[in-house]
């Protein structure tokens, strides 16, 4: 099987070519209809010669629910050698799998994602304030990259001075096309040495934050190695902080394109935790995780061989119409809560209800400042489209009198 089916001659999809970025859904779709897998050959091969994309729901949905088959456990980023970057549980199978995510969910209760919502909101109207008198900004990098690195130094008890650093070893690591390029591995080795330093001082003097928590409550597991409590804090750096500022520049963007419902939240904003829903499915800033295959597997009348790589594509699932009608409509009134945005599975993201808040309170507090406000579609720059569709800039305009005040 060449994956290609009745797909035209010319048609050629690479989810790391920059043509890409911009608008992959007329690829997706093509993909969906004539070859919902498709082998993709990679071009300077590190680890893998090629991998397969899946992009129809079903298979998306019936990939993540099975482990056994669709393993986690050579690494869930393309064509990477997972051996020169830290261990975290994105990249290992059960039991210790299991293991490890039980001790995060113990830790990153409902009570404490509850208590971040007052320094979220804080943090986002603090960024917005100078912003204010210019009439534009950068939605990017001035506000949806900051929120997440600020959530994040307090989750961690992290100093906020080093936050220009957390944001740089961030984009180092995950913002191109190369995660174990000689840039990556650098500020992988950076983090780590950090890293070393900070679970030894936790050991010693135990705080409430969520390292000294993961420390200190691990029941009745084999204890962590220094490795993977390392691990646990690259995970948390790394995903607390990519997709989420993306998810949030992804959204401002969205409501920026659909201003009528833009305005249903303006107007009220209790519509927020349904409407949320729709804005993540409809931005997927997770277009899409690997897995590798334990065993041959039959998908669209052909076979994807044992030991393949293969890419599920949640942005694909998203806007598939069998699911969602007219996928590339935001409709604020359509449920939406079947998305796969956080995966599907036992890798569903642990963090999405942290996520969930931070883009929540982050996208009220902009447009309760500036419900009017447009984004010039050419002023959207995009660096990456997976594992996240990533926003490089985006410049939000915006009249100086319509700046509302902060609701009391």
């Amino acid at each position: 099987m060449n994956g290609r089916g009745s797909l035209p001659d010319d048609f050629d999809f690479d989810p790391f070519d920059p043509a890409s970025f911009d608008d992959p859904y007329p690829a997706y779709a093509m993909l969906r209809e004539h070859a919902p897998a498709y082998r993709r050959p990679n071009a300077e091969a590190r680890v893998w010669p090629h991998y397969w994309i899946l992009t129809r729901a079903k298979d998306v949905n019936d990939a993540l629910a099975d482990w056994q088959t669709f393993s986690s456990a050579t690494g869930t980023l393309i064509d990477t050698d997972i051996s020169l970057i830290p261990p975290n549980i994105f990249n290992m199978d059960p039991p210790r799998h299991d293991e490890l995510r039980a001790i995060l969910a113990r830790v990153l209760t409902p009570a404490r994602v509850a208590s971040l919502e007052d320094g979220v909101r804080e943090s986002a109207e603090q960024l917005l304030e100078p912003l204010l008198e210019a009439g534009r900004f950068d939605l990017s990098t001035e506000y949806a990259q900051l929120i997440p690195t600020l959530t994040m130094c307090e989750l961690m008890d992290l100093p906020t001075a080093d936050r220009t650093q957390f944001l740089r070893w961030n984009m180092d690591t995950l913002a191109g096309n190369d995660f174990t390029s000689d840039q990556a591995l650098r500020a992988y080795e950076e983090m780590g040495n950090y890293w070393t330093d900070l679970v030894a001082e936790r050991r010693v003097h135990r705080g409430e934050d969520l390292i000294s928590q993961i420390l200190h409550n691990q029941g009745e597991v084999e204890p962590l190695s220094d490795d993977e409590v390392g691990g646990f804090c690259s995970l948390l750096h790394d995903a607390s902080q990519n997709t989420t500022m993306n998810m949030i520049a992804g959204g401002g963007i969205a409501l920026a394109a659909f201003p009528e419902e833009r305005r249903k939240l303006v107007d009220d904003p209790t519509r927020w935790s349904s409407a949320l829903e729709e804005i993540l499915r409809y931005v997927s800033p997770v277009q899409g995780l690997a897995r590798s295959t334990t065993r041959d597997v039959e998908i669209g009348g052909g076979t994807i061989p044992a030991g393949d790589q293969v890419l599920l594509c949640y942005g694909s699932a998203n806007h598939d119409p069998t699911v969602f009608e007219d996928p590339g409509v935001l409709d604020l009134e359509r449920d939406a809560k079947s998305h796969w945005t956080f995966g599907h599975g036992i890798h569903f993201c642990l963090g999405n209800a942290v996520a969930r808040l931070e883009t929540r309170v982050a996208l009220d507090v902009l447009i309760e400042r500036i419900p009017e406000y447009e984004i010039d579609p050419a002023s959207i720059e995009r660096n990456q489209l997976v594992p996240t569709r990533g926003i490089a800039a985006a410049t939000v305009g915006f009249e100086a009198s319509q700046v509302r005040g902060a609701r009391p």
